[in-house]
């Protein structure tokens, strides 16, 4: 029994892989005839803005740390916290779905005399924040976004196609983690309730944690606005967040490590739905990718390295 439904496991989750590459090679093999406009952009970012988004992608690993830090059932020195950041995105960038940044937070806090359930408990907690400081700042900057700024009135038949076609993947993505998950999510939402029971002496932790959680978000949406900027491409902030949400769903939907390809797809798609031409919207994404992805796995490794030596992946004696 045990094995049928194993095979049957490998069967649905095969399918979806092949799925979302048909999916992927139908939205950008029309694409590839942009990509020579899109390099020839990319050698031109204007260099004031291109330095503001590296900037901001630090911030988002400073508030990782910080979320970390706050939510740590046992005090946490936050240099060190940092530092294992830094080497999760490195573990990250070779893992797909986030696996690498969670199993060294949670093998981390366990080096840091957190117990398996606490360390799991803490992990859970920081990736439920990080969803509902994302849902917050879409909700409100939605709120306070007018709606000629979010109505898009016409688009062309590729922005609709790729629109459409990621969507398709997101919601197909959905419905298979529901499905084959469902047990498995009810036993995590016990567990995580009865997580949050730990956090009665120090409820003040957790809106903290939120707040630094919600600015990480906020660091990645600004790092995209300044790519785009830097590119010539002006458009509100409520947009930029939309986009910005479509190319996490999209992401989340490729099973390769960091969404690779999804990511890149889904805010080029994105862009294009609000009127940005195809090889500038390709070119923002492949900037944005640039320096939040690519540049830097460098300190992630050198981060890695210094953690490894540490032995902060493992269990003290």
């Amino acid at each position: 029994m045990r094995s049928e439904t194993a095979k049957l496991r490998f069967n649905r989750q095969y399918l979806l892989l092949v799925g979302l590459l048909v999916i992927s090679l139908y939205v950008l093999l029309p694409q590839i005839g942009n990509f020579h406009s899109s390099w020839h952009l990319l050698r031109h970012p204007l260099a004031g803005w291109t330095v503001l988004a590296a900037g901001l992608t630090l911030t988002t690993y400073l508030s990782a740390a910080a979320t970390y830090y706050l939510l740590a059932l046992r005090p946490l020195k936050y240099g060190r916290t940092l530092a294992v950041q830094l080497a999760a995105m490195f573990i990250n960038r070779l893992l797909p779905g986030g696996i690498g940044a969670l199993g060294a937070n949670f093998a981390y806090l366990r080096h840091e005399r957190h117990t398996g359930t606490q360390a799991a408990g803490v992990v859970a907690i920081n990736n439920l924040l990080g969803a509902a400081g994302h849902a917050l700042i879409v909700i409100l900057t939605l709120s306070l976004a007018s709606s000629q700024t979010l109505f898009v009135p016409s688009y062309g038949h590729t922005a609709s196609l790729w629109l459409k076609v990621m969507l398709a993947a997101i919601v197909a993505f959905g419905a298979f983690v529901l499905i084959s998950g469902r047990a498995k999510v009810r036993r995590q939402m016990v567990d995580l309730y009865e997580q949050l029971r730990s956090y009665k002496e120090k409820f003040w932790h957790l809106p903290a944690a939120l707040l630094s959680s919600m600015a990480l978000t906020l660091g990645n949406v600004l790092c995209l606005s300044a790519c785009a900027m830097a590119l010539g491409i002006h458009l509100p902030f409520a947009v930029i967040v939309l986009i910005f949400s479509f190319g996490i769903g999209a992401g989340t939907a490729t099973p390769t490590p960091g969404g690779l390809g999804g990511f890149e797809a889904g805010l080029a798609a994105g862009f294009i739905t609000y009127h940005v031409s195809s090889p500038a919207a390709l070119a923002a994404a492949l900037l944005y990718r640039l320096i939040s992805y690519w540049l830097p796995l460098a300190f992630g490794a050198a981060a890695f390295v210094i953690c490894q030596r540490r032995n902060y992946f493992m269990d003290r004696p």
